[in-house]
């Protein structure tokens, strides 16, 4: 079965699943998740994953929010117990939030960056804290909660928490003179720029330009919710012939009928779908997905879904 193909039925099981409440984006971003993964969807685990998690929290959880769908599938796609994992989740929220993180959308989704072993937690939630502190520094007023998942999955990171804001801010300051908007997607870029490689490296801001000016030519919007998967396809140097395949993947995707009005969508699932694939340069552990949508259906939900990046890539040897 093609991966467009494996995303249209995937598509339909979450859409039973799910009903009609859920908005469409959210459903294809997970179908695309499944599909990235190479993941079926067990119908009976995720019923039983949905069904504890709406046991365990208050009405007004993030996990009784939109959002929902994306904590229940990443826990289904863990291969734990379905009570074992929701515990797991709940227990790193509690660890979150005795370390002074506010509870939202975005402390949950962190929760979901911190590794299985209670033992690194302090680590991990201390190198966290430590980022956005140094991030702080440089953009105080921009630096907040919905920064929280991205400093969790990079602060893990080794190197100097100090340095790797100080290089973040050199990449948000270059690109703004590159008509990239300000904001936090351009934020969230910089920070993505900083997955492989700790300092400062002028050709990134190049492959970014590049990239984005790449996809422009080829009559793909690149709007500002799509600037954390260039940052990506820019820190993970990917070659003329991967992006290709990005390109030929969103294309497949728009085509489909599913897509025919959230084109938007379908970047982010490509450019899952082709790493996927890539053997050359990364030994593909688990596919991030880490991206930020649109305000979704902002006049009557304000709701943000912010990223599905629950998972890691292991870098080749030659990545720096």
């Amino acid at each position: 079965m093609l991966d467009v193909q494996k995303i249209e039925a995937t598509y339909n099981e979450l859409k039973e699943l799910l009903g009609w409440s859920i908005d469409k984006r959210i459903i294809l971003s997970l179908a695309g998740y499944y599909a990235a993964l190479d993941k079926e969807i067990d119908k009976k685990r995720f019923k039983e994953i949905s069904e504890i998690i709406k046991k365990r929290v208050g009405m007004f959880s993030p996990l009784r929010s939109q959002l929902q769908p994306l904590f229940t599938a990443t826990l289904d796609v863990s291969g734990l117990e379905p009570e074992e994992a929701v515990n797991l989740l709940l227990v790193k929220v509690e660890e979150l939030k005795k370390n002074s993180f506010k509870m939202n959308n975005y402390s949950y989704l962190a929760a979901l960056m911190m590794s299985d072993e209670k033992e690194q937690w302090d680590y991990e939630i201390s190198r966290a804290k430590d980022l956005m502190a140094a991030m702080k520094v440089h953009h105080r007023f921009l630096t907040a909660s919905d920064d929280y998942p991205y400093a969790m999955f990079l602060g893990k990171l080794e190197g100097d928490t100090a340095v790797r804001a100080e290089t973040m801010n050199r990449y948000y300051e270059e690109l703004k003179n590159h008509k990239f908007y300000l904001g936090n997607e351009l934020q969230w870029m910089s920070q993505v720029l900083t997955y492989t490689n700790l300092h400062f490296d002028p050709e990134a801001v190049s492959r970014v330009v590049v990239i984005r000016d790449g996809m422009k030519s080829v009559k793909i919007k690149v709007s500002t919710p799509q600037y954390p998967i260039i940052g990506f396809m820019a820190a993970l140097k990917l070659n003329e012939s991967e992006l290709m395949d990005i390109v030929e993947s969103y294309r497949a995707l728009t085509s489909m009928k599913l897509f025919s009005w959230y084109k938007e969508s379908a970047l982010p699932i490509a450019f899952g779908l082709s790493l996927k694939s890539s053997k050359n340069v990364y030994e593909t552990a688990a596919i991030s997905m880490a991206t930020s949508l649109e305000m979704l259906i902002q006049a009557q939900q304000a709701m943000m879904i912010s990223s599905i990046a629950a998972t890691s890539i292991a870098s080749s040897s030659n990545s720096n």
